[in-house]
């Protein structure tokens, strides 16, 4: 078990000081013998825990994944429509910190799911779909729209945000109120019954 734990800390040792070094050199300027002389490891080393450079930015994806899970467990006792807006914006937030990767995050994020290597967009769109379940389990909701679908409509409203926020002239500017006029819009329909 202590084992499994200094693994999972060097990896995410590594993560970190590669997004230093993106962000201190730009993406296309560190090379993988950069990252691995930073943090004091060998490349071998490196490639045991991501097997490419890109693989990096996918793995914010997948923080993003526990992240996720410790949002719903903090917002367990809120209400449906309430409870999605609150995790989508903790969610938003992280870009907020890394904006000048979130270009490059996100075009890999892309270009994985269009070849279908990408479980974070499906392990998201599971777990909004759970949510979406147990709300019409305990009737906060009454829809005639499958769990699934709302699910994929809200996972794609946030890439949506996302790609729309970034290509914006002022990435300075708030993520969040984007997101919400959409979800809005959506969420109307998903209660019209």
């Amino acid at each position: 078990m202590l084992r499994e734990e200094r693994k999972k800390e060097l990896k995410k040792q590594i993560f970190l000081k590669s997004i230093k070094l993106f962000k201190e050199y730009g993406y296309d300027n560190v090379t993988v013998e950069k990252i691995a002389s930073s943090c004091g490891i060998a490349k071998g080393t490196f490639f045991n825990y991501f097997p490419k450079k890109e693989h990096l930015l996918l793995y914010l994806g997948n923080s993003q994944n526990d992240f996720l899970c410790e949002i719903i467990q903090k917002y367990q006792n809120v209400k449906i429509k309430q409870k999605l807006l609150l995790i989508f914006k903790d969610l938003l937030s992280v870009y907020l910190e890394n904006s000048d990767l979130l270009k490059i995050t996100l075009s890999e994020t892309i270009r994985s799911a269009l070849k279908d290597e990408s479980r974070n967009i499906n392990l998201f769109t599971e777990t909004l779909t759970a949510l979406m379940e147990e709300a019409k389990t305990n009737k906060e909701i009454n829809t005639r729209f499958e769990s699934r679908v709302i699910a994929s409509v809200l996972v794609g409203i946030y890439f949506n945000t996302l790609i729309n926020w970034s290509v914006s002239q002022d990435i300075s500017d708030n993520i969040f109120p984007i997101f919400r006029e959409q979800f809005e819009m959506i969420w109307e329909g998903v209660e019209q019954e």
